[in-house]
């Protein structure tokens, strides 16, 4: 949980100028940028968005296991409901994001690859955090 939050809070706050889009605050507020302008879905929050749900489904993944153990992918196979259920989630996002537009209040067009990537690159980063925290549990500090 600490680290999907330094995460969430560091896209929220430093996001726009780490990776060079407009703060989702100013794209969505009406009249922000000219005169008549109509507010629309931020890359920003789309990305927040987006780079939770992949962190939540791998720290799905991380889960599974409650006693410190190492290898959180053991068995993870003889569960099918779990794995059907952690790749239904998986799609759905893809979807959401890419083809949600206003009736999700995601941006349209969805996000680029680079996007994608580093999205699902922080999802990933829950993997190693939790192996660490493994290893601290199991020296009993």
């Amino acid at each position: 949980a600490s680290y999907q939050i330094c995460v969430i809070m560091t896209l929220l706050f430093r996001g726009p100028e780490l990776l060079g889009f407009e703060p989702g605050d100013i794209v969505e507020k009406n009249n922000s940028k000219y005169e008549g302008y109509v507010a629309e879905n931020s890359v920003h929050y789309t990305f927040i968005f987006n780079a939770f749900v992949w962190m939540q489904l791998f720290n799905e993944v991380n889960c599974r296991n409650l006693q410190g153990e190492f290898n959180v992918f053991k068995g993870m196979f003889r569960n099918w409901l779990f794995v059907f259920i952690l790749f239904a989630t998986g799609i759905i996002q893809i979807l959401m994001i890419q083809y949600g537009s206003h009736a999700l209040h995601v941006h349209e067009g969805g996000l680029s690859m680079e996007h994608w990537l580093l999205c699902v690159a922080l999802g990933v980063g829950s993997l190693p955090v939790q192996q660490v925290i493994n290893f601290f549990v199991a020296q009993n500090i």
